[in-house]
């Protein structure tokens, strides 16, 4: 029986400690651009709400990278060869409020393939928008 005990706590130590690990994976390799730049932006919105802070997104569309602040993180959007980032301004700047509601209203274009649309968070609400170009 206390065989048993161990064994079941010591599985639950792993699942306690690989549970996060897998959740922040990033985005499957076979996402769109625009998926993983929804995706980004629809995490930093929940952050924002749940932590109770402004949480800022800025996108270099020049080079794919993004920062989330706070918590002060970084890393490349790294779109697939055939898709592309721009935007009116040499960075985008995606600021959500403590209530979820955006801060801020600048597009991020994303061009994949043949088509292309702007991604742009509702003001009063800081949903992601996605509308074609």
């Amino acid at each position: 029986m206390i065989e048993l005990v161990v064994v079941i706590t010591l599985m639950a130590i792993i699942a306690g400690v690989s549970a996060p690990a897998l959740a922040s994976l990033d985005h499957p390799r076979n996402a769109s651009s625009r998926e993983v730049v929804v995706t980004l932006l629809r995490r930093s919105r929940a952050m924002a709400i749940q932590r109770a802070i402004v949480v800022t997104v800025t996108i270099d569309p020049a080079t794919a990278r993004y920062w989330v602040d706070p918590p002060d993180t970084s890393a490349v959007l790294a779109p697939p060869a055939h898709a592309s980032l721009s935007a009116q301004s040499t960075r985008v700047h995606f600021r959500f409020a403590p209530d979820g509601k955006a801060i801020t209203d600048e597009p991020l274009f994303v061009r994949e393939g043949g088509s292309a649309i702007s991604i742009v968070l509702e003001p009063w609400t800081g949903e992601v928008r996605r509308a074609p170009r």
